[in-house]
């Protein structure tokens, strides 16, 4: 017999004390209560039993029964509450902490997300809210105030929402509550104008047609590696974070793979860190992009500079060269040039209007730029760079009436 079978033939047969199982499986829970209770219980001189609560208002405070049992029984009605009922900080770590232990996210995105919990629920009072206190409109009530006082842009409430549904999915599933999050968002009716609205000027976006050769002679004419770095950004449209994380093994002749990127973290003591994850920033980023002469002749510079190194980027003490590093220098080489400032991003998107300029199938670009929808490239990725005197002539030879 297997053990199911087994063990449905001993109740059938009264060889199993269902009131003994429920008794021992009570005061396995008393025992696991009162093993969470952190502060010592004692008999005073006055024959009462003492112990310490934690307290919000102050560290601690006493409470006291006629009785040991009488006071364990506080006890553990205590603990059960707080187990059957937490906080919204609390559930978010545990939400953190399972996501982090099941792989779903990286230490970066938690480390995000923190950030984001710090900003929006622990300074508003909300991260201290009992689960079951919580009600939809109290939702909507903090969300509303978030995006006012914050004001927050469409993109940035996005970050807010992903841990709203985060933590009342996982308390749902732990029948902690039963607000259902996804109705709940579903029902909610934020207009669009309700978020701040950020202006793009295309000089802010990407190099202007004849912007681009000035920056591209001054980076050949002193190809440092940083400079061959911001070089290659505009060659390829790496990400920074997948540029400075680029080795040797990586580029096979047309095609250089890209398979890793540098992230951002806190180590365990708090302090930001950086280090080389083996694996991009989607799924999409794991590509092979295809090479242009000019970004294979950039990438034998630097294998020439370079011909031993672990990464193409080290500096002369042979350390990988950090992506804030490529920004700081074209920033200097901007400024140089007496060219508007531009973060190295700029190049990425810069690049992804080269490519749908110069008619580039989707399914090219999209694999060039590491993108899962063409939406993305052409929606936040391209911007019209010609001269004016070519936007001129282009619309002079289509109006003719």
């Amino acid at each position: 017999m297997e053990e199911r079978e087994l063990l449905q033939y001993a109740l059938e047969h009264g060889m199993i004390n269902m009131s003994y199982v429920q008794e021992q499986i009570e005061m396995n829970k008393r025992k696991e209560l009162l093993e969470k209770h952190p502060y010592k219980i004692w008999e005073g001189k006055d024959g009462k039993w003492r112990t310490y609560f934690p307290d919000d208002t102050s560290d601690r405070v006493m409470r006291k029964r006629k009785t040991r049992k009488e006071l364990e029984d506080l006890v553990c009605e205590y603990w059960r509450e707080k187990a059957e009922n937490p906080t919204v900080e609390e559930i978010f770590h545990e939400w953190i902490s399972k996501k982090m232990e099941y792989k779903e996210i990286q230490k970066c995105s938690a480390d995000r997300y923190e950030t984001d919990f710090e900003r929006f629920f622990v300074r508003s009072g909300f991260a201290d809210k009992h689960i079951k206190q919580i009600e939809e409109d109290d939702i909507e009530e903090f969300i509303r105030t978030q995006i006012a006082e914050h004001e927050l842009t469409a993109k940035t409430f996005s970050g807010l929402r992903i841990i709203v549904k985060g933590i009342f999915q996982y308390a749902k599933k732990k029948k902690w509550t039963t607000i259902s999050i996804s109705e709940f968002f579903g029902d909610l009716d934020i207009s669009r104008n309700t978020f701040r609205k950020k202006i793009k000027e295309k000089e802010d976006e990407v190099l202007s047609e004849d912007e681009i050769p000035i920056v591209v002679d001054y980076l050949k004419s002193d190809p440092t590696v940083w400079n061959l770095g911001v070089l290659l950004t505009l060659q390829t449209g790496l990400r920074v974070g997948e540029l400075s994380a680029l080795k040797r093994e990586d580029w096979i002749g047309d095609i250089l793979k890209v398979r890793r990127t540098e992230v951002r973290m806190k180590d365990q003591s708090g302090k930001n860190t950086v280090a080389v994850k083996e694996f991009t920033k989607t799924e999409s980023g794991m590509r092979d992009i295809i090479l242009s002469d000019g970004g294979k002749e950039t990438l034998r510079r630097l294998v020439n500079r370079n011909p031993k190194g672990e990464y193409l980027f080290e500096n002369s003490s042979g350390v990988r060269i950090r992506g804030n590093t490529f920004n700081k220098r074209l920033h200097i080489v901007l400024k140089n040039l007496n060219l508007h400032h531009r973060s190295i991003h700029k190049l990425r998107k810069t690049y992804c209007t080269m490519l749908i300029d110069a008619g580039c199938e989707d399914s090219v670009i999209m694999n060039q730029l590491g993108h899962a929808s063409i939406e993305t490239s052409r929606k936040y990725y391209y911007f019209c760079n010609r001269t004016k005197k070519h936007q001129t002539e282009q619309v002079q030879k289509a109006i003719t009436i």
